[in-house]
């Protein structure tokens, strides 16, 4: 036993050793690349779309050290290497899925609240008041992200950007095609003319058919969405289940060389199986 941990250390000392090497001879462009893609990343929807004021760069490092100590504990609790790898990538991954989870929720009740928003600027205008007065109304009578926004809209209005700018921006930080759809009709009837009240009204009358007909695609592809996560979870199970008939036979899987490529094929097999159902259910109108 101590013969195979001292070739274990042996084997991670060459490998750091190894890594360091490659990393200053041949990888700090691509390192310093790929560090800024990831600052990047986190400052375009932490700061950009969530509107948090957090610092990218102490994100990433955090998830870095968040990276290592998975690592570290993963081989200090099991001895084994590809179960500390495993919990690496599992780390590694963890930052962006709650990101990416964050932005998507943020971005479901920013398409939730349009509606909303723009009756009341449509009421706003129909009172007498200006467009940038009728969007202070939804800063000051609404809650949640579509407060947010239009705040910021506002803040580069009066900060002597033009309004039609200001939306663009606005458009492009939230990344929802509903409100790129809203800004620009709304841009185009500041060019042409016209009732604004009026214009809002269809403005929000074909943004709540949209999410009829999205909400109607939900409930076609639902049945898809949960077949993919059965078949995600059942291999699972049945290991479970053999695991308590027959532990012996199973953990061959994990502990002989054959056992471990079969399971690892059928983990890339599956997880291909998976994004690629998702995708096909991924319908935009």
């Amino acid at each position: 036993m101590m013969g195979k941990r001292m070739v274990y250390r042996i084997l991670i000392s060459v490998l750091i050793f190894c890594s360091a090497y490659l990393l200053l001879r041949f990888g700090l462009g691509p390192a310093r690349r790929f560090y800024q893609r990831q600052v990047t990343a986190f400052d375009r929807v932490l700061r950009r779309q969530l509107l948090i004021d957090f610092d990218p760069k102490l994100a990433f490092w955090l998830s870095a050290a968040g990276v290592a100590a998975a690592l570290l504990f993963g081989y200090a609790l099991s001895s084994n290497l590809i179960v500390a790898v495993l919990l690496a990538a599992i780390a590694a991954a963890m930052p962006l899925l709650v990101v990416r989870h964050l932005e998507s929720k943020r971005m479901t009740q920013l398409d939730h609240q349009l509606i909303d928003a723009l009756t009341t600027i449509a009421s706003g205008v129909r009172a007498g008041l200006t467009l940038t007065q009728a969007m202070e109304l939804v800063v000051q009578n609404h809650r949640g992200p579509v407060q947010q926004e239009f705040a910021q809209l506002l803040r580069e209005y009066q900060m002597g950007m033009d309004l039609n700018q200001a939306m663009r921006n606005a458009a492009n930080r939230i990344g929802s095609p509903l409100y790129r759809l809203t800004f620009t009709a709304i841009e185009m009837h500041r060019v042409r003319g016209g009732d604004s009240g009026e214009s809002l009204d269809r403005i929000a009358s074909s943004i709540r058919e949209i999410e009829r007909l999205e909400g109607k695609l939900d409930a076609l592809t639902s049945q898809g969405r949960h077949q993919a996560w059965m078949m995600a979870v059942m291999p699972l199970v049945f290991i479970l289940m053999l695991w308590a008939i027959d532990p012996s036979g199973i953990a061959l899987m994990f502990t002989e060389p054959l056992g471990r490529i079969l399971l690892m094929i059928v983990v890339v097999m599956i997880g291909a199986a998976f994004l690629w159902i998702r995708k096909i259910m991924a319908i935009d109108i």
